[in-house]
């Protein structure tokens, strides 16, 4: 089955750079305390893998699996982990719609950055539901964009960042998937075990600037530009986070 969708943020080295920065300790701090020395772990859209090697280190007699559809993705994964020395990982290219692994062939599932970007996060969830055991736990992160923390003000700034957000919701993506998180897992047949949200700070506002900027109109892009300038420039943005287990 097809699904029309676009992965809005694209795979430029701006993109790839900004999601490499990304570690197990800040975008997967929720899960971290359930997991076990031997878990089988599957990353969804695990990009250039820096959480999923971050997992691999933690996981000393388990493995990690890393799926992302786009390939330029899994070579930068695959080079990290060589350079981080680990032996208990792999990455292949694969669509959290069709996972090609057989039915409960993994302990927790986990999905960063990638829900708010589905045109189907049902047949997703399904998915994710029937490659986990009996017991195991799907962990879900993704931003809603009812949240945001964004200073100072600059003349365009709101609607530059709207922009971006229609962008995405036209490529068959829903910024406010956050707060939909309970319903959706519940609908796929998971238990609630915890919702939270938290603030994810940009510590680099000319990097967050520059990754929503090169998908808008010049005149948006350069508002974005002139505001990362600041000198006190700040962008938080609330992520929903949730875990679930398969009923067994």
């Amino acid at each position: 089955m097809k699904h029309s969708e676009e992965y809005t943020p694209g795979y430029t080295q701006n993109a790839s750079n900004f999601m490499a920065q990304r570690s197990a300790n800040n975008h997967a701090a929720f899960l971290m305390p359930h997991l076990q020395k031997s878990s089988r772990l599957l990353d969804c859209g695990c990009g250039p893998g820096s959480i999923s090697c971050d997992f691999a280190s933690v996981l000393t007699s388990g493995h990690v699996i890393g799926i992302d559809r786009e390939s330029s993705q899994i070579e930068l994964a695959r080079n990290r982990a060589v350079s981080r020395n680990l032996t208990n990982i792999t990455f292949n290219i694969g669509s959290i719609y069709e996972l090609p692994f057989s039915d409960s062939s993994f302990d927790v599932v986990f999905a960063h950055a990638i829900f708010e970007h589905l045109a189907s996060p049902n047949a997703a969830l399904s998915e994710v539901f029937r490659v986990l055991v009996p017991g195991g736990i799907a962990a879900i992160r993704s931003p809603d964009w009812g949240g945001f923390l964004v200073s100072p003000d600059v003349p365009g700034l709101e609607a530059a960042i709207d922009s971006y957000a229609k962008i995405q919701v036209a490529n068959g993506g829903d910024v406010f998937v956050g707060r939909k998180l309970p319903g959706l897992l519940r609908s796929a047949g998971f238990d609630l075990l915890r919702f939270s949200a938290t603030y994810d700070c940009c510590q680099s506002p000319q990097l967050i600037a520059e990754y929503l900027a090169l998908k808008l109109p010049d005149a948006e892009a350069n508002t974005l530009r002139l505001w990362s300038q600041q000198p006190d420039a700040v962008f938080a943005q609330a992520w929903c986070e949730i875990l679930g287990t398969k009923t067994v």
